[in-house]
């Protein structure tokens, strides 16, 4: 279409949930694109129609393998790994990485394991250690519950009550409350609970919020939520 060709609303309805589902709304018109889906059924089954025929055109996708430095960019990024020769190995080592180091080191822990065990120095054992902030969602019909545990840079969530329908996931979001588009941080697990690390940019603050959404199986195809909104709930601290 042209601009000189207006679209009919029905053709800006459909061009709008393929946006939604490509992940091109930002901002307010995603917020509001992500609204409207739990109002007009309509609207929810063009998204969905269109999250379909997208992941129809992945399929035909060849996959092809990633060139080694891309992998170990990305472990670096995440700190699991150091670049090959980022270290020069003619590089003298101080003595306290070499065996005369590991030997001090032997000797200091075993001085302080020493003095621990003696009485009145016995070692103090953490009980009961709780989290730090929380979140519990609920749907409308109370026949879904999930947990959301944040401890430290570790989310757990616990799937409680309920599952996602046959051929979808349930996909939990963190939302800032600045207005910008849901941050996805994984799937809710079928059954029990999982694990999961918070991504480095995101930080536990007044008046975030966590959402569940109803996805294609695997999650959003797009990264931006664009199934129905399930439950939503604030982050509180504990």
């Amino acid at each position: 279409m042209t601009e000189d060709t207006p679209l009919t609303p029905d053709e800006h309805d459909s061009a709008l949930a393929a946006e939604l589902a490509l992940g091109l709304l930002e901002g307010p018109e995603a917020e509001a694109a992500t609204t409207r889906m739990t109002e007009d059924a309509g609207f929810a089954q063009q998204v969905r129609d269109w999250q379909e025929r997208l992941a129809g055109l992945a399929m035909q996708l060849t996959p092809v393998m990633a060139p080694a430095r891309a992998k170990q960019g990305i472990r670096e990024r995440l700190g699991f790994g150091m670049a090959p020769l980022a270290e020069d190995p003619t590089e003298t080592r101080p003595w306290w990485r070499g065996p005369i180091g590991a030997l001090a080191g032997l000797v200091a822990v075993a001085a302080v394991a020493a003095f621990l065990w003696l009485p009145g120095n016995a070692p103090i054992t953490p009980t009961g250690a709780q989290p730090d902030y929380q979140a519990q969602l609920q749907s409308e019909a109370g026949d879904l519950r999930v947990a959301a545990r944040l401890d430290g840079r570790e989310m757990e969530i616990d799937l409680q009550d309920g599952a996602a329908g046959e051929g979808r996931d349930l996909e939990i979001w963190w939302i800032k409350p600045d207005g910008s588009a849901p941050i996805s941080i994984g799937l809710v697990p079928r059954s029990g609970n999982a694990r999961m690390e918070l991504p480095a940019d995101l930080d536990p603050t007044e008046g975030i919020k966590i959402a569940l959404t109803d996805e294609p199986a695997g999650g959003s195809p797009t990264g931006q939520a664009t199934g129905p909104i399930v439950a939503v709930a604030d982050l509180t601290r504990l």
